[in-house]
């Protein structure tokens, strides 16, 4: 990445009430967005797998919404286990 571009993950999966936000938007390697929502990650790891590249975020924001693809799977499972 040049200096111009500023490296940012957006969190796809539900919201978890008092935990994170549906559409997130985090700055930052994933290295440090994943630091910072450490106790989230722990608690719900399926978490990790549902932040998304801001490079990827057109395609993986249809992915989330079709069945049989990986992000629609982990986007379940993770809501199925907030029930």
């Amino acid at each position: 990445m040049d200096d111009l571009t500023t490296e940012f993950y957006v969190y796809l999966g539900p919201s978890i009430r008092g935990v994170i936000q549906k559409g997130t938007i985090y700055t930052g390697t994933r290295a440090e967005v994943e630091a910072f929502l450490e106790n989230a990650i722990n608690r719900f790891p399926r978490i990790r797998n549902l932040l998304i590249s801001g490079e990827t975020i057109a395609t993986d924001r249809i992915e989330v919404q079709t069945p049989g693809t990986r992000l629609y799977t982990e986007y379940r499972k993770l809501a199925a286990g907030l029930k």
